[in-house]
């Protein structure tokens, strides 16, 4: 006797412990580029991640003079922020924006290429490295010191000029901009980490819920047939009965897919009249479909995702009630968290300092700091009131290089003190005689 079917049991899906056990999969390092980049898919996170990119790149960056640069220096740094405005593969804006690759996987790999210009060694290129190409990171004494690169994937659409071979980049030529490094995350600790929870837990309920109004508009079919064929279908595989019953359920299951329109039965009947086979629908809502509870739980989790992401700010107002200025206290988190991210570019961007300064002959003690555009105006009104309580509280002296700083802060030009501030009142000019209103 054939071997008896085995009848297949449902149960709950745990989802909970699901989507955890897949995290331990998805987020492991050999696999956790591949799932960042899945996950920018998603509508909210693709969103969420454009906007703090937006931030973060607007505005550019100039190489900035060392407090005791020497003239020799200084013209290295003229040349160099010469050669990065006009890089023909990656201007500025395009460099932040790949550097900003670090947010979506923790880390932004870029090899850094020299040239040779009016005597002077500046950048040629400055070229990303997709992390999904990389085969290795080699680290050597805390420091990055090579990476094996494999060839990109190509259907042979585009022709990238490569051999098709792995290739090995010295460490001192690349640029490894990473967020938050630690033990548990070497290659940094990408934004999206925190999201991944919410974000498959959110992709497993949308499945569901396609599931559920598809079961929902057209019912779960019933299939009557008699119990002899039911019991050769799990006991006689190959016989006629159990043929016939695995072509019905076949044809139930393209016919609730949408793939079918009709299913094949006998139309036989026994002495009672009653019918052999018969197919009806159990529930359904004839083209009705309920409306389920579930896009109120993928709205949670959504809002969760972007809490995960730093961006809560995305959903003020969202609801119809709300404003959307930022908030003091959001404006300031938002404001430390450019601070954070500038940082990180400066530190690394340094690097690629030291390769000029080495290649130009220069020392390596005074490598000057990047400076970026402001991104934000200053809220002039509030920053003039704040120093307004400073002054009556005597909290500080009104000098002229306060002044100074005052004007600089405002865009104002420098005062010259040379020349006497004329303070004598002018008449209104609905107060001046004839002649005055002729001119």
């Amino acid at each position: 006797m054939a071997k008896a079917r085995e009848i297949q049991q449902s149960q709950p899906l745990p989802i909970e412990n699901s989507v955890l056990q897949m995290g331990k999969k998805d987020l492991h390092i050999d696999r956790a580029f591949q799932t960042y980049r899945e996950m920018k898919y998603d509508g909210i996170i693709s969103g969420s991640m454009s906007f703090i990119k937006a931030v973060l790149s607007k505005g550019g960056f100039v190489i900035d003079y060392h407090s005791d640069s020497t003239q020799e220096e200084k013209s290295v740094i003229d040349a160099l922020n010469k050669s990065l405005a006009n890089m023909e593969d990656y201007d500025i804006k395009r460099l932040v924006s790949n550097w900003l690759q670090m947010l979506d996987y923790g880390c932004s790999l870029n090899e850094v290429v020299l040239e040779r210009v009016d005597g002077k060694f500046v950048f040629k290129t400055i070229s990303p490295i997709h992390l999904t190409t990389v085969n290795k990171f080699k680290f050597k004494g805390g420091k990055l010191d090579a990476v094996v690169i494999n060839p990109a994937e190509n259907d042979g659409l585009i022709d990238l000029g490569e051999t098709g071979a792995q290739k090995t980049i010295n460490g001192d030529k690349l640029m490894l901009f990473r967020v938050e490094p630690d033990q548990d995350f070497p290659l940094g600790k990408s934004l999206l980490y925190g999201a991944y929870t919410a974000w498959k837990t959110k992709k497993i309920m949308q499945e569901y819920e396609a599931i559920g109004v598809a079961k929902n508009l057209s019912g779960v079919l019933n299939l009557k047939v008699p119990s002899e064929y039911i019991t050769k279908y799990f006991t006689e595989p190959g016989s006629d009965e159990a043929i016939y019953i695995a072509n019905l359920i076949q044809q139930a299951e393209m016919l609730h897919a949408g793939k079918g329109s009709f299913i094949l039965t006998a139309s036989d009947t026994q002495e009672n009249g009653v019918r052999l086979f018969e197919v009806e629908p159990v529930g359904g809502s004839g083209g009705n479909a309920q409306n389920y509870n579930v896009g109120q739980s993928i709205t949670r989790y959504n809002q969760e995702i972007l809490l995960s992401l730093q961006t809560i700010v995305l959903s003020v107002g969202a609801e119809g009630g709300g404003s959307f200025a930022l908030s003091d206290n959001q404006t300031y988190l938002l404001t430390l968290f450019i601070e954070n991210i500038r940082s990180i570019i400066n530190y690394e961007f340094k690097k690629a300092i030291r390769m000029a300064y080495a290649a130009n002959g220069l020392k390596l003690t005074r490598i000057p700091n990047l400076k970026f555009d402001k991104i934000e105006p200053l809220d002039w009104d509030a920053f003039t009131k704040g120093w307004q309580r400073l002054l009556q509280a005597g909290g500080v002296t009104p000098t002229e290089d306060l002044e100074a700083f005052f004007r600089l802060h405002g865009d104002a030009p420098a005062a010259d003190y040379t020349k006497k501030l004329d303070t004598t009142p002018k008449a209104d000019a609905s107060e001046r005689g004839d002649d005055a209103k002729e001119l």
